[in-house]
């Protein structure tokens, strides 16, 4: 965990499904049943796997990612996707 005056971001490696990608955004449903909305990609993660074209929908990932967390409002939060694995 990276802390500073304005903001936290935590790191996690979770598995999910990837369903779309919209507007900038990548849909994903992970093994507990949560959808996560990734508002970046690493430019390595959308080299690797460029989910803008939808090809991947409905394949499993294991998902390395950051999310930021403002310190004054804690409902926004901002999820990247760091690393993308065929799970």
């Amino acid at each position: 965990m990276i802390t500073n005056n304005e903001t936290m971001t935590t790191k996690n490696i979770e598995y999910g499904v990837f369903v779309k990608y919209y507007d900038g955004y990548y849909k994903f449903i992970m093994d507990n049943g949560e959808i996560i909305v990734f508002e970046a990609i690493s430019q390595l993660a959308d080299r690797k796997f460029n989910l803008k074209a939808n090809i991947f929908i409905g394949k499993s990932f294991e998902i390395t990612y950051s999310f930021q967390v403002e310190d004054d409002d804690e409902d926004f939060i901002v999820y990247k996707i760091d690393k993308l694995d065929f799970a």
